[in-house]
């Protein structure tokens, strides 16, 4: 084992060794994990480091009570086609833990119900704790040169957001990944940067606003989401309908376009409202508001068309989205991240003018 009594200078040697001590000494106390030991390192004092270069699903990690646990950076590298997720949350008992892992195989099918797969520890770990934080990322464009393949780069983000946010069974959030092949978590501060363990700590000693950007992270830490059954139910029910109405051999063909960009909308959405996952929901209400096409096909825009009266499909996703965002501002007394209107905070910056307006509501 690595010395723990270190200086400035001799911390900086410990964390340049990160990387180098791949299932030696290998102590996990009081925290649970999956994956072989030979896939972890914990000979580097307050370091965790995650190897996913190996075949299989993945190393993933539960860091217990992380006030008073040793570990104060956890790590990975070569995420190219696999996912870094950090999550910070409170147990039962109030005391916060933090999950981490490289998922080699998160974008499987059955990666949260197979038990060797990080995902479904992260699941696990949403399911029994409140106030969660999720942070996530991978290296999305990797290898891009071209428009179309910075395009294809954004479709996969924007996959792996409906996903994470449904296997997790919590909202994702799209402005909380990482775009990054290596990333460093600090569970105390609640902060995920790029880079391995020394150039992180390089980079926080210069950083400016620390305190500010850690108290606007904290804030938007979600609690149990649970959707209005009566506006599931309606679009279940509207969702079925559109489905028979494609399946009729008597029906007018040329409306079929238009039915399957309902199907679609209509499928994603019920997903999303389920865990509150508010980017979904955003993006299909404000296409709906503004009448505009939500995919590439101008075609697409038909979604929203009405044969008499309003749009049912327009309606039903207004009307999930404006519970998922209320509910969401109400989780804690500064919006959750939210602004009224359910576009995201932009940064610790316009947090800062949102604190107090929302506390001088509140005392009012």
């Amino acid at each position: 084992m690595i010395s723990t009594e270190s200086g400035p200078s001799d911390r900086r040697l410990q964390l340049a060794q990160c990387g180098s001590h791949w299932g030696e000494d290998i102590d996990f106390g009081d925290s649970d994990h999956t994956g072989k030991d030979e896939w972890f390192e914990t000979a580097v004092p307050g370091t965790v480091g995650l190897n996913g270069s190996e075949p299989g699903p993945g190393p993933g990690i539960v860091l217990k009570d992380i006030e008073h646990n040793p570990v104060e950076m956890v790590w990975t590298e070569s995420l190219i086609g696999c996912m870094g997720l950090a999550i910070i949350g409170q147990d039962k008992d109030g005391k916060t833990d933090a999950f981490f892992a490289h998922a080699r195989q998160y974008d499987r099918a059955d990666a949260a119900t197979t038990p060797d797969n990080p995902i479904h520890l992260a699941r696990e770990f949403v399911k029994s704790h409140n106030n969660v934080r999720v942070f996530w990322g991978t290296d999305f464009l990797h290898g891009c040169r071209t428009t179309e393949d910075y395009s294809m780069a954004q479709v996969a983000r924007e996959n792996a957001q409906r996903k994470l946010s449904s296997d997790l069974g919590c909202w994702v959030r799209a402005n909380d990944c990482l775009p990054s092949s290596s990333m460093t978590f600090l569970p105390k501060e609640g902060l995920l940067r790029p880079g391995k363990p020394l150039e992180v700590m390089s980079k926080l000693a210069k950083e400016d606003h620390l305190a500010e950007k850690q108290a606007f992270s904290n804030s938007k830490a979600l609690s149990k989401f649970t959707p209005d059954t009566g506006i599931l139910g309606r679009m279940e029910m509207h969702l079925a309908e559109i489905r028979m109405q494609r399946q009729c051999k008597m029906r007018l063909y040329h409306q079929d376009a238009k039915r399957d960009y309902k199907i679609l909308i209509l499928s994603q959405a019920i997903e999303a409202y389920r865990v509150g996952n508010i980017d979904v929901l955003r993006r299909y209400a404000q296409d709906a508001e503004r009448n505009v096409a939500s995919f590439v096909d101008p075609k697409s825009v038909d979604a929203w068309h009405k044969t008499s009266g309003e749009s049912v499909t327009a309606r039903l996703v207004q009307d999930a989205f404006a519970d998922a965002r209320d509910k969401t501002r109400r989780m804690n007394d500064t919006g959750c991240g939210l602004r009224e209107d359910g576009n995201d905070v932009h940064d610790y910056k316009e947090y800062a003018t949102v604190v107090p307006s929302t506390t001088s509501r509140a005392e009012l």
